[in-house]
């Protein structure tokens, strides 16, 4: 039997973060032209996160999905107008928006969705199930037909790794290295690193767009971040995170920024190594579960802007999502728990133990927002338990490769909850 490390969830879903800041309208003045350009700053390469050509579509609007993510996180039609599922659950068929073209020129319709599909299924198999078959049912009608029922396609179809390309975006195994989609944004210029620029699509199926231009300029640094839009050097701050909480106060109170929030479906989460003394023991597990203060966290560490959850699963997921399953931070209960495992305080030192060892456990992180408060704030909670904390600092990627390879006692971890079958089957 193959043992895993456990996911224990703190349960903090990110429900809003930082959408934009962006100067506050002015006053209408009369015959001034101005510029329909917007430079836009952001914590990432836009052109860069999913690698390549395939741009990340919800910030560069190059790509649209059969299915979308509403505002509210929930799922709404964008290339495809409706859909219906058979009987027996295994077929489910599309309809799909008319005089739809992609960025070549290329008609959009059941054919190049289907060619779409299939060669992200090359790339990624599984992820949209137990496919059968993949095929054009009519000029306009899309069918995904699948060995057994699978519940979670419409979450899987909103990933933006199954965004609608053009057929001559597609390298032989499957990946996108051409930016031809068709939303109303078409890339101009790629600065790896640096800038992307993308320009209008005159031909956009929901209407020109008013914009002609917008550079998505990467801005690592928060705070040159937050200066840069302070000075008028970027027009707005963009993505996930782009204004962490804690500068959101002075922007507010700037008469010049307006700062907007979206909701966001981020679920932050310990994982506990259950391979390694003592979090081979489900006790103390659950003993961490119920010692650490959810609302304490979202207060300090998000400035408010989050909700305690209990799961890997979203609320936005409602098909899967149990609001009764949450566990609420219970000191008293937390010690029972360690005492039931056998930690004691024996000295009187304020430090558990047990067979003269000492409760003392290494908490890995990355620099990233918000983990290091988040961690600081942890390591207080546990510490009134009488748990020693050491955090440990690493780049992402040393991070990943240092948890990968079980030398952490606890490290934390970020889900964007696309849908359960990527959160909890595939995990």
């Amino acid at each position: 039997m193959v043992k895993k490390a456990t996911l224990l969830v703190i349960g903090i879903l990110l429900l809003s973060a930082m959408l934009a800041g962006c100067p506050a309208p002015q006053a209408e003045e009369a015959d001034v032209e101005v510029p329909q350009e917007v430079i836009a700053g952001l914590g990432r390469d836009a052109g860069g996160v999913y690698g390549g050509a395939h741009h990340h579509p919800p910030l560069t609007r190059l790509f649209e999905m059969l299915v979308t993510t509403g505002f509210e996180a929930e799922i709404v039609p964008q290339l495809a107008t409706s859909w219906e599922v058979s009987d027996d659950g295994l077929t489910w068929t599309f309809y799909l928006r008319e005089g739809v073209k992609f960025h070549d020129g290329t008609p959009f319709n059941a054919e190049a969705a289907a060619f779409a599909l299939e060669m992200q299924n090359k790339r990624r198999p599984g992820h949209l199930g137990p496919i059968a078959s993949i095929e054009a049912a009519g000029e306009y009608s899309l069918q995904i037909t699948h060995i057994e029922p699978f519940a979670p396609l419409l979450y899987q179809l909103r990933w933006p790794f199954f965004s609608m390309a053009s057929p001559a975006s597609f390298d032989q195994e499957g990946g996108i290295v051409d930016p031809i989609g068709t939303g109303p944004f078409r890339e101009k210029e790629w600065v790896p690193g640096e800038k992307l620029v993308l320009v209008r699509n005159e031909d956009y199926w929901g209407g020109v767009p008013k914009l002609e231009k917008i550079t998505l300029k990467h801005i690592p640094d928060d705070t040159t971040r937050v200066m840069a839009l302070e000075a008028g050097e970027i027009d707005m701050i963009i993505d996930v995170g782009g204004v962490p909480p804690e500068m959101v106060p002075a922007l507010e109170n700037n008469p010049e920024i307006e700062v907007l929030t979206k909701p966001i479906v981020t679920v932050r989460y310990i994982i506990l190594n259950n391979l390694k003394h003592p979090f081979d023991d489900v006790n103390v597990r659950r003993a961490i579960q119920y010692g650490i203060d959810r609302e304490s966290i979202i207060r300090f560490a998000l400035e408010g802007f989050g909700v305690p959850t209990g799961s890997l699963i979203a609320p936005s997921a409602a098909d899967w999502h149990n609001p009764d399953i949450i566990v609420k931070y219970d000191f008293e209960i937390a010690r029972q728990l360690l005492n039931e495992a056998g930690w004691a305080d024996t000295d009187g030192d304020g430090v558990l133990d047990k067979n003269g060892e000492k409760f003392k456990v290494l908490l890995i992180i990355s620099p990233r927002w918000p983990e290091p408060t988040m961690a600081e704030l942890i390591q207080g909670q546990l510490h009134e338990l009488g748990i020693i904390v050491e955090i440990q600092v690493l780049e992402p990627g040393a991070r990943r490769d240092a948890a990968r390879r079980g030398e952490h006692d606890m490290t934390l971890h970020a889900l964007s909850f696309i849908g359960p079958h990527n959160a909890l089957y595939r995990s």
